[in-house]
């Protein structure tokens, strides 16, 4: 029989009590491979319960976004631990058994790394980073860190069922605007040929303050400077085991992933 290597039995024996599953275990060997944990299409429909654990998604990768059971809050993996916002805005540690019906990591290597300045909007920002990417077929794990002037964001409440498919379900997201704070960007750009059904194509990030207050889904922001870290993943893993409860978007899925993840609420005074 091959012996396994002393860490490699370390890492495998802390996989196993996680009770991560054999995709999870091949990300651990994998850093240059995200990990999804469902198509987009799943939660696009409103597929809101998870068979996956907030354990099980921390043990696939650092850095990473996502749900929570009953579309409850937006998830940040930042530095290897999981936060939830709340659609109260308040930010919590979930507990490690709380199920996740979508959410995407990856082991973060800052293999690119640059300075953008003079950032009026989300959509500059977006500009600005897409210019730069030395290859547009990979995806890019994205984290940028600095004083943001404001940053705009959402999150929802947990929803009941029968589940509204997500992009009524945002219908009622609560948003929130912070001025002159400091924090972190994370989140993914997918290539723009990537369908909806399976990620959200281009840049799909969230917010966490750095005091961990505050946080949720990015709609807007600006910033004079942040420090952007970018890890080109050459491979995507998408599991299609999570039981399917609701019947699947069929039309314009395209529009609806628009409409549920750059919606904005009416303007107040």
């Amino acid at each position: 029989m091959k012996k396994i290597a002393p860490p490699a039995r370390l890492a495998l024996a802390c996989l196993l009590l996680a009770g991560c599953r054999t995709t999870t275990i091949t990300q651990l060997q994998d850093r240059d491979t995200v990990y999804q944990l469902a198509p987009f299409l799943y939660v696009l429909s409103g597929n809101y319960d998870g068979t996956i654990t907030a354990a099980q998604f921390t043990a696939a990768g650092n850095l990473g976004i996502g749900t929570f059971q009953g579309l409850d809050g937006e998830a940040v993996l930042l530095d290897g631990i999981l936060y939830q916002v709340k659609g109260d805005g308040s930010v919590h540690l979930p507990r490690p058994e709380t199920p996740m019906p979508f959410g995407a990591c990856t082991l973060f290597d800052s293999d690119r790394r640059s300075t953008v300045r003079h950032i009026g909007s989300y959509e500059a920002f977006s500009r600005a980073l897409e210019s730069a990417l030395e290859n547009r077929q990979l995806f890019h794990a994205v984290r940028a860190d600095g004083l943001f002037r404001t940053v705009r964001v959402r999150s929802c409440d947990r929803q009941q069922k029968p589940y509204l498919p997500l992009a009524e379900a945002t219908r009622f997201q609560h948003e929130y605007l912070y001025r002159d704070v400091r924090g972190t960007l994370v989140g993914f750009w997918t290539p723009p040929f990537v369908p909806g059904s399976i990620g959200v194509p281009g840049f799909h990030l969230h917010f966490i303050s750095e005091d961990r207050a505050q946080g949720g889904h990015l709609l807007d922001f600006s910033a004079d400077r942040l420090e952007v870290a970018l890890d080109p993943s050459p491979r995507l893993t998408v599991d299609f085991s999570t039981p399917v409860a609701v019947p699947l978007v069929s039309s314009d899925i395209e529009g609806q992933v628009r409409d549920a993840e750059h919606r904005r609420a009416p303007s107040r005074p």
